[in-house]
């Protein structure tokens, strides 16, 4: 008989279950798919970056959430938003944060730094490529705002899921 406490603890007896039953390498895959630890340490953050949130009533915002995550490294300036949904910068604000609960700078950077999260898994890209392939543009800047989302460093993410050869 298998017992967890919660959900955290439930999830990480099922990837014990399937690391018993399959291995620690489909286990470490599946891991990271849920992005999850596959043998999580206390303390940690958890890594997930909720960019999908509940639809938008306005569906021309969540176009542009859309957008704005499949662009990272685009002038993503609640000026260049703005202009983008023809609004005024301070109205376009208001609604952005009324309807999606963030501001336009907060849901930027949490789009930038899932895009980073993503080349730091897959590519050997050195840091201040990410950097700019993200839209964050300097190393400096990536740093501060994995330190600020995911309580790491992108070196020590990369250390953590690195998935490609």
């Amino acid at each position: 008989m298998w017992t967890g406490a919660g959900i955290s603890a439930c999830m990480d007896l099922a990837l014990a279950l399937v690391a018993e039953d399959h291995g620690e390498r489909l286990a470490l895959a599946v891991a990271r798919q849920l992005v999850m630890y596959l043998k999580r340490q206390g303390g940690q953050s958890q890594f997930s970056v909720p960019l999908w949130q509940a639809p938008a009533e306005r569906r021309d915002l969540d176009e542009l959430r859309a957008w704005i995550t499949a662009n990272p490294s685009a002038d993503l300036s609640a000026a260049a938003l703005a202009d983008r949904m023809c609004l005024s910068e301070r109205h376009f604000a208001r609604v952005f944060r009324r309807e999606t609960g963030a501001t336009p700078a907060a849901f930027v950077e949490a789009a930038r730094v899932e895009a980073a999260r993503r080349l730091l898994e897959g590519t050997d890209e050195p840091l201040d490529r990410v950097a700019g392939a993200c839209g964050l543009g300097s190393v400096e800047t990536l740093h501060r705002a994995f330190r600020r989302r995911l309580g790491t460093t992108p070196a020590a993410y990369r250390r953590r899921f690195r998935t490609a050869a």
